[in-house]
């Protein structure tokens, strides 16, 4: 694998005028807030390429908080930052995002009231398919193990015997799919499946539907269907609707 070319992006001080508040007079009168937020992201492509296509465009990120927030109602500063930080987090390439939401002069002889949302306090929720056709149920099993050390599984579906798609002259495969909570970053969780992988004694081939001890593929993270070939495999959409109803279409 390449290098990671790990870098922050910053924007600050961004000043926009809603409705916020529960009092009588903050729902009728417009006051200032001031948003800062931040992100890391794999910039190696981005650097090697030189291309705004290959970055996280900032740019688009404010004008889009712009168009959720300004002249907006909202009771909670809470809320605010909480719109924010999901809608950034709807990329998954990036990761240790945090959002700060000020509301100047809240408060009598202090300047403003700060809501901070910290990825460091949160976990990332993803959706991971599991096949296995080589002794499918013992290599299920220690998946499952291993994956506890990634994070912890919230939500299992079931297990099935699925005949096999694309390459048919082998045995049936064993799938199901796990939510996972972890703070593993989208490249990192998927550095970690490999390894897991590797660790079982998966072997890759000129042929990748080929038989396979175990495949471990990121469905969905943070609420983001990622896996392009999701609707080539009924059984996948599923388990992505038994596990997150609404998801698929969202």
């Amino acid at each position: 694998m390449k290098p990671l070319k790990i870098t922050k992006v910053q924007v600050e001080k961004l000043r926009l005028r809603c409705y916020i508040g529960f009092n009588d007079w903050e729902t009728k009168k417009m006051q200032d807030l001031v948003i800062s937020f931040s992100f890391k992201h794999n910039a190696a492509r981005a650097v090697e390429t030189d291309s705004e296509a290959e970055t996280v465009n900032y740019k688009t990120i404010t004008k889009a908080i712009i168009a959720k927030i300004e002249h907006q109602k909202f009771a909670l500063i809470e809320t605010v930052a909480e719109i924010i930080w999901t809608y950034i987090k709807e990329n998954p390439y990036v990761f240790d995002v945090i959002v700060k939401v000020e509301k100047p002069h809240a408060l009598r002889f202090c300047d403003n009231v700060l809501v901070e949302i910290d990825d460091q306090d949160r976990y990332n929720e993803a959706i991971i398919s599991i096949g296995s056709n080589i002794n499918p149920t013992e290599n299920k099993d220690k998946t499952l193990l291993a994956l506890t050390e990634l994070g912890d599984i919230s939500q299992q579906t079931d297990f099935i015997f699925t005949k096999p798609l694309k390459y048919l002259d082998q045995p049936d495969f064993l799938n199901g799919a796990v939510v996972l909570q972890t703070q593993l970053s989208y490249e990192q969780l998927i550095r970690e499946l490999k390894k897991i992988e590797h660790r079982l004694g998966r072997v890759r081939i000129g042929n990748k539907n080929a038989p396979r001890t175990i495949d471990l593929d990121v469905v969905a993270y943070n609420h983001t269907i990622v896996d392009k070939e999701l609707h080539e495999f009924d059984f996948l959409v599923a388990f992505v609707n038994e596990l997150k109803p609404g998801l698929i279409g969202a």
